[in-house]
């Protein structure tokens, strides 16, 4: 699991890769608290994330619980077809805004 970061217009983007189980879930929670900063508006672009467990899945949650409470609006984009079933069959898709494209998802933020 590897996360690097861009900002774009004020919006931090993280690319999030490889697999977020229970091995690295803790770690990428701890990177993505780590690369935040004074952002309104955060973007995780999923597309070379491999498979997300429900590790993984608990660390998204804390993550958006997280920015959430600090005014921060949050989402997720350029998710692999394997990893965006495993969102919409457990309903995170209905907690955590994932748009199919950074494009779609910058947009919703903007709104």
């Amino acid at each position: 699991m590897q996360i690097r970061t861009e900002t774009l217009d004020g919006t931090l983007i993280a690319y999030a890769a490889g697999r977020i189980d229970g091995t690295s879930a803790v770690r990428f929670k701890r990177s993505m608290q780590a690369v935040l900063g004074d952002e309104n508006t955060v973007v995780v672009d999923c597309h070379e994330v491999t498979e997300v467990s429900s590790a993984g899945l608990s660390a998204f949650l804390m993550i958006a619980r997280e920015l959430e409470e600090n005014g921060v609006k949050f989402a997720l984009c350029s998710m692999a077809p394997r990893v965006r079933i495993v969102f919409e069959m457990t309903g995170f898709d209905k907690i955590i805004p994932v748009h199919a494209t950074r494009e779609g998802a910058l947009d919703s933020l903007r709104d």
